[in-house]
């Protein structure tokens, strides 16, 4: 189901463990993900796509869905979506990339992200627009790039945290990308 603050700080909350069986795989063939459980360890997301697996539309992909308490608690200002990710197997990802996607004329656009082999934190920082009339969802989509066959990648945890106060003006109006 979506992820909502549910109890917990809206302004600032963590996917880790079995809570990443929140992911939703979309509807594109290609791309599979499954959740591991390590002897001892957190479990993690592993996401694996296939290259002829290509699309713009994150929800068409592995992603996760965010209910309307963190929308609204996150509407209109800097927010940063910390992914800690690696590549991994026989087929590593060397980069992936993730888009926060709060309505079609509002997201992040598919932003890259240099994958290594030990989990480190990336992040995507994003000005998020004013809630429309209609209540909706905002999504976070993750993808390895596979530029040929496939590729693999692992993700640990995605924080999603207020970068900034309310109304906050942007640094700059590219597509809501701070840079």
């Amino acid at each position: 189901g979506a992820v909502s603050g549910g109890g917990r700080n809206a302004l600032d909350v963590t996917v880790q463990g079995d809570e990443l069986n929140r992911f939703v795989l979309g509807e594109l063939s290609g791309v599979n993900i499954d959740l591991m459980h390590p002897d001892g360890g957190k479990a993690f997301l592993r996401i694996d796509r296939q290259s002829n697996a290509q699309y713009e539309d994150p929800r068409l992909g592995p992603h996760l869905v965010l209910a309307e308490d963190l929308e609204f608690a996150l509407e209109s200002r800097p927010i940063e979506v910390v992914i800690e990710a690696r590549s991994v197997g026989d087929f590593p990802a060397s980069q992936f990339e993730a888009n926060y996607f709060a309505k079609t004329e509002s997201e992040s656009g598919w932003q890259s992200f240099t994958l290594t082999r030990e989990f480190q934190p990336y992040t995507l920082t994003f000005y998020t627009p004013k809630r429309g009339r209609e209540e909706g969802y905002d999504f976070v989509g993750i993808r390895p790039v596979a530029p040929d066959k496939h590729r693999v990648m692992d993700v640990r945890s995605v924080e999603i945290r207020s970068a900034g106060k309310k109304g906050t003006p942007p640094l700059t109006q590219q597509n809501g990308i701070v840079p």
